[in-house]
Parts: C-alpha cells; sequence; structure tokens
C-alpha cells in the first residue's frame, strides 16, 4: 500500500533582497563616501586620550594642534542614567554642548535632544534645545526634528532593491512649507543608481552611480542638472591599513586623499587639492590622529 505524504504549507516571512533595510533620508539622499570623505588638507596632530571612570561612564580628552602657536581641546563626558545616553563637551573656547537620547519608550523609535551655551553667554541666553525623533518599523524609517519655529520631516520606504524617500520642512512663525525632496535608489548588488529631486519644478536633479568593480576598487559619479556640474571619484584599497582615493569636478578641482591605518587607534591622513586651471591654486595637508 502506497502512502502519499504532503508537505504542510508553512508561511514563511517575506525574504528582504539587497536593501539591508531602511534608512534615514539624510543618509539616502548623501553623496557616497568615494565623492564625499578622506579628502581633508587641513595640517594638524590630534591626540584623544579616553579613560573609563566606572564600567558606563567615560572622559575623553583631545588636543588638536593645527597651528605652530595654536592648540584646540575639548572634554567630552558620556554616561547613561536610566536608560538615558547622555553626552556633554566643553571645548578650548568655553562652550558648552550636551546630548540626550532615549530609546525605550517604543520599540524602534529613538528621541534625542541637543542644546549649546556658547563661552561668555549666560544660562538665560542658550538657545532652544533640538529635538528629534527617529522611528523604525518594518520597511519605513520616519524622521522629525524640531529647531525653534522649525520643523523638518522626512520618510524612507525600503523595499528591498529598491528605496524611496522624501522630506520637507515647515516654519511655523511663517506659516510656510518648505520645498519637499524626493530620493530613489535602486541597490544592483555591485552597482547602485541614485536620484535626488529638490523642489517640486524639477529642476534640481542629482544622478548618482556607483560601481565596485572588485573587492579593492570602487568608483562613483554624479551629475546635476542645476548648473550642469558632474564629478568622478575612484578609490583603491592598497593594503589592509591603506587606502587613496581621488575626484574630479566639472570646475576643474582636482582632490586626491590618502589614509593609512599606523597603529590601534591611530591614524596618518594626507590630502591634496589642485585647480586643474591654475596650478598655482593648490592645498596640501598632512594630519595624524593618535589614540
Amino acid at each position: 500500500m502506497a502512502v502519499a505524504v504532503g508537505e504542510a504549507s508553512i508561511s514563511q516571512p517575506a525574504m528582504r533582497l539587497r536593501g539591508g533595510g531602511p534608512v534615514s533620508f539624510s543618509k539616502l539622499s548623501s553623496a557616497p563616501a568615494v565623492l564625499k570623505d578622506g579628502y581633508g588638507t587641513d595640517a594638524k596632530l590630534e591626540i584623544n586620550t579616553s579613560t573609563d571612570i566606572n564600567g558606563g561612564t567615560g572622559l575623553t580628552a583631545t588636543f588638536v594642534r593645527a597651528a605652530a602657536d595654536t592648540i584646540q581641546s575639548a572634554l567630552k563626558g558620556t554616561t547613561s542614567v536610566q536608560g538615558v545616553d547622555v553626552e556633554a563637551s566643553i571645548d578650548q573656547t568655553g562652550t558648552i554642548s550636551a546630548e540626550g537620547s532615549y530609546s525605550g519608550f517604543v520599540d524602534g523609535l529613538k528621541l534625542t535632544a541637543n542644546a549649546a551655551l556658547e563661552g561668555g553667554q549666560s544660562a538665560k541666553d542658550i538657545a532652544a534645545p533640538t529635538v528629534s525623533a527617529e522611528y523604525t518599523m518594518g520597511d519605513l524609517c520616519a524622521t522629525a526634528s524640531v529647531a525653534g519655529k522649525n520643523l523638518a520631516a522626512g520618510a524612507v520606504v525600503d523595499a528591498g532593491d529598491v528605496t524611496v524617500g522624501a522630506s520637507t520642512t515647515y516654519d511655523s512663525s511663517a506659516g510656510t512649507l518648505g520645498d519637499p525632496s524626493f530620493a530613489a535608489k535602486y541597490d544592483g548588488g555591485k552597482f547602485a543608481l541614485s536620484g535626488l529631486v529638490k523642489g517640486l519644478k524639477g529642476d534640481d536633479l542629482t544622478a548618482t552611480y556607483t560601481q565596485s568593480v572588485n573587492s579593492d576598487l570602487s568608483v562613483a559619479g554624479s551629475f546635476n542638472t542645476n548648473g550642469n556640474s558632474f564629478e568622478v571619484g575612484a578609490d583603491y584599497k592598497i593594503d589592509a591599513d591603506s587606502g587613496i582615493k581621488g575626484k574630479l569636478n566639472s570646475d576643474g578641482i582636482l582632490n586626491v586623499g590618502y589614509s593609512r591605518k599606523t597603529t590601534a587607534g591611530s591614524k596618518l591622513n594626507a590630502g591634496l587639492q589642485v585647480d586643474t586651471h591654475d596650478l598655482d591654486k593648490r592645498k596640501m595637508g598632512v594630519s595624524c590622529v593618535l589614540g
């Protein structure tokens, strides 16, 4: 006697493709790292030293020598109180900054408040704090922030390979709504194509393409219709501890950046900027971060 056994149908959660989860609108609309980071031309020495006071409270002192006769300093403290992460700092000008964040109200919701008091001001002069919220649920990430009488809000939906988002602002004192911005990205695995439109007229569009050629080389290019400007760049990983990158824009500005991890927590950076239309207009700097 033959007995047929059928497999029970089991509901499986939808599989996410390449998106990896929703991000905020600012991250969705930002330029790729190949065209944005690692091109600094500042000549400076930065020393950071940190200590853990009691397993939950830390202090970090930073000293930066950006000129032969100038040393800038800052002290930052971090702790956690009743689930609220607190960070406060003071720099050499006497400016005090503080930020607190809490994620315990609702799953996926993070609230943040920050404020600053400039050196020489009294407590009554402190500006209203900036309060922001970020909520992530499934394929949705929504953000909102209030700074004085200005409100900014954005939302992003991740559908696997495709991510779309929008943002806008509102001025409560004037009762006006700012021009919205729209962004979209297609992730093809080894490559990605994204677009950002500012305003409803559609005359300010930035299109960006990124490509991972191999594990060591990445390239990117962007074009903006507002002024018909473009920028292209490449990032090459020399070895596990060093890399070099370069970019060129439509104004003829060439940037080259080099970085090398010297020891744990320490890094050497070098940057060069040259105007290809006037080679006498150039900047170059080497910076070292210790600690």
